[in-house]
């Protein structure tokens, strides 16, 4: 018997490893996870000897600096004292406060246009087509820049356009009422909130909405009693400007405008290919059973075309909250645009840049978490075996085996 040498003993061995599968997909992975790390840390060696070299500071450090700039929108107080972390922390609120804003927006009047293009009325069905049409054909810039010329040429403050309810539309943005609410009122809003949340639990859990809307009703009460320690301040007009209430922007209600109804269009064809996949028959099943058309709207076609709709739509909604970013164009301070001054001013490129692209990354895996968690519970569920009773056998293995048993007489 010939003996083997080493060299074909190792090669024996190796060979023998690479065919085990499970092994050989450990080895692959491991090799693919080695070349990515590889790679990060070559380039993190380079941009660290490229900055030494050039002799720009690096760290995060400047976190904690003086900004010496103030936003030009920020929906908490932000000053030329705050530092960077705060200012930063402004720019992630505005993009929040806007791309969640035009998602409720756009989801609301999507499903109408939605709903139109499904219309029996022929101008109704046009007019919603057109508006699909033209808006989603239209690059998202363009909008933005065509609102943003029409909202600065509005009027001024003393000849601003009047609305119902103390809402001023004029070149500096649009006034509406806000709450005034007391230091002293923290308590009280808290223990609101706690009715409300556990009302709404109720009527979730027993599915009438009565309880809800009690609490809704008496929290409006006790905010709106009269020299309580909440209340509503509207805008008043005092010289050449206005006292009171609250302005949004024009930066914020072009880009509100803008990506509102930029987004809406998607989502019309979302939900409009969505209520086309619902089968017929459950239509004529609910007319069968007497049912008015906003019932068989509501109960039966939404729901089903949800399910069928909600993948998309989620994706919508990513984009959305990604389109916020160009409202840099037009000077509103939201994340991109924060971050980019932050450049200018603290020379922190690499930092910022982790910071923006670490902000977006967290903000839409969030969202897109929620999304598929709405979408797992709103699916169709199957009815699998439990893990514990094992897979079912089959009905031929199961005669096959009553035939082999002692006794059994087979046919």
């Amino acid at each position: 018997m010939r003996a083997i040498g080493p060299e074909r003993s190792l090669w024996l061995v190796a060979r023998g490893l690479w065919f085990h599968r499970q092994l050989r997909r450990y080895v692959v992975q491991g090799l693919f996870l080695g070349a990515v790390l590889l790679a990060l840390a070559t380039t993190i060696s380079n941009v660290h000897s490229n900055l030494v070299r050039q002799g720009m500071a690096y760290g995060w450090d400047f976190l904690w600096r003086n900004t010496g700039w103030r936003l030009s929108t920020s929906i908490l107080s932000q000053d030329l004292g705050d530092p960077y972390w705060w200012t930063i922390a402004m720019g992630v609120l505005n993009t929040l406060v806007l791309g969640l804003l035009c998602i409720v927006l756009a989801t609301i009047l999507g499903c109408c246009i939605g709903l139109f293009r499904l219309s029996s009325n022929a101008a109704v069905r046009a007019f919603s087509t057109v508006y699909v049409d033209v808006l989603r054909n239209v690059p998202v810039i363009m909008q933005i820049y065509f609102w943003y010329e029409i909202f600065k040429h509005a009027p001024t403050e003393r000849q601003a356009l009047a609305f119902g309810g103390g809402f001023f539309l004029s070149s500096r943005g649009l006034y509406f009422p806000a709450l005034r609410i007391d230091p002293g009122a923290g308590l009280l809003l808290a223990g609101l909130a706690v009715l409300v949340g556990a009302t709404a639990y109720m009527a979730i859990k027993g599915r009438s909405i009565y309880p809800l809307l009690a609490s809704l009703a008496a929290s409006a009460v006790v905010l709106g009693w009269p020299g309580g320690a909440v209340q509503w301040q509207l805008p008043v007009l005092q010289g050449f400007s206005f006292r009171g209430g609250h302005r949004m922007p024009v930066e914020f209600l072009v880009l509100l405008v803008a990506i509102t109804l930029y987004s809406a269009s998607y989502i019309a064809e979302i939900v409009r290919g969505g209520l086309l996949s619902v089968e017929a028959g459950q239509i004529e099943a609910g007319r069968a059973l007497g049912l008015r058309e906003r019932t068989i709207n509501w109960r039966i076609r939404f729901p089903l075309a949800m399910r069928s709709a909600l993948p998309p739509l989620s994706n919508q909604y990513l984009i959305t909250m990604k389109v916020t970013s160009l409202g840099a164009a037009i000077g509103f301070a939201d994340l991109f645009s924060v971050t980019s001054s932050s450049i200018n001013h603290a020379g922190q490129t690499i930092e910022m840049l982790v910071v923006m692209m670490g902000s977006y990354l967290l903000i839409n895996y969030v969202l897109a978490t929620v999304m598929q968690r709405l979408n797992q519970r709103i699916a169709l569920k199957r009815n699998e075996p439990s893990p514990r009773s094992g897979p079912r056998q089959p009905l031929t293995a199961w005669l096959r085996w009553n035939r082999a048993k002692p006794g059994s007489v087979n046919p």
